[in-house]
């Protein structure tokens, strides 16, 4: 027997029915994450539109329409897997991340793991190192990641796996290394790899004086849980990338609260 709660005219509200909209409410907003700024976001708006027209051609009994429509629909899914494979295939990424991340969360609290790590010496060796370049407006973009396996989106690179240290991080952006072109990839609390290739976003949103390593940095917290860090070689502003959104032009005190969290 499901627990009744109240009547909305003839409708039957129960408890089931707020958890199910909540749920489906988290899923379109995780598509929405993955899909906006891109045409994808507007072929499933117009699924969507026709889905509903669809419900609401039935509900009146115009059974020749709806059945039309819902031909179409099944089509349409169809296609859409077949379109959308790789942004289905981040969203299964993003979820199971999301999912493991807690788990791990909950263990190892459980079991009393918990390690404060916010004060690590990484974190004033970045900081060092990125007010260095800040200041003599050195390029550079630097990617940490936690729980996502960057090897499903970063791709390329010259693989280190090396401690994080002031004098590595200034000596590979140098304007006359051969690996300061691209992002440093910092997993682990040690550098993964340098020189690495990432994918740039195409969001309309972001504004049209950010260059190719903002754009570069959006683009892959777009689809994967990463932070990311960014120096303007024409500013030496620095800036931060995560889910989508950019950050620019963040102080000091700013930038070592976000390492603090993010590494």
């Amino acid at each position: 027997m499901q627990p009744f709660l109240f009547n909305i005219g003839f409708l039957e509200i129960e408890i089931w029915d707020f958890f199910d909209v909540f749920i489906v409410g988290v899923l379109l907003y995780q598509l929405y994450r993955l899909l906006r700024g891109s045409i994808a976001l507007n072929i499933f708006v117009g699924m969507m539109l026709l889905f509903l027209s669809y419900q609401a051609f039935k509900a009146l009994g115009m059974d020749l329409l709806s059945s039309i429509l819902y031909q179409f629909i099944n089509i349409g899914f169809v296609s859409l897997i077949i379109i959308f494979q790789p942004e289905v295939r981040r969203f299964l990424l993003l979820l199971g991340n999301s999912t493991l991340r807690q788990r791990d969360s909950v263990w190892n609290r459980l079991l009393g793991r918990e390690v404060d790590e916010a004060n690590g010496p990484e974190i004033e060796e970045i900081r060092r190192a990125f007010m260095k370049m800040a200041g003599s407006r050195t390029g550079a973009l630097m990617v940490i990641t936690k729980d996502a396996d960057p090897d499903t989106i970063v791709t390329g690179g010259t693989p280190l796996n090396a401690d994080i240290s002031y004098g590595l991080l200034v000596s590979i952006f140098h304007r006359e290394s051969p690996l300061h072109d691209g992002a440093v990839v910092v997993q682990n609390r040690r550098i993964s790899r340098a020189s690495a290739i990432l994918p740039v976003s195409a969001s309309t949103d972001l504004p049209k004086s950010v260059g190719l390593r903002h754009r570069a940095a959006v683009g892959v917290s777009e689809k994967i849980d990463v932070a990311c860090f960014i120096i303007s070689e024409e500013t030496g502003r620095i800036s931060f990338a995560r889910a989508g959104e950019l950050e620019r032009g963040i102080s000091e005190a700013r930038f070592t609260e976000l390492l603090r969290v993010s590494l």
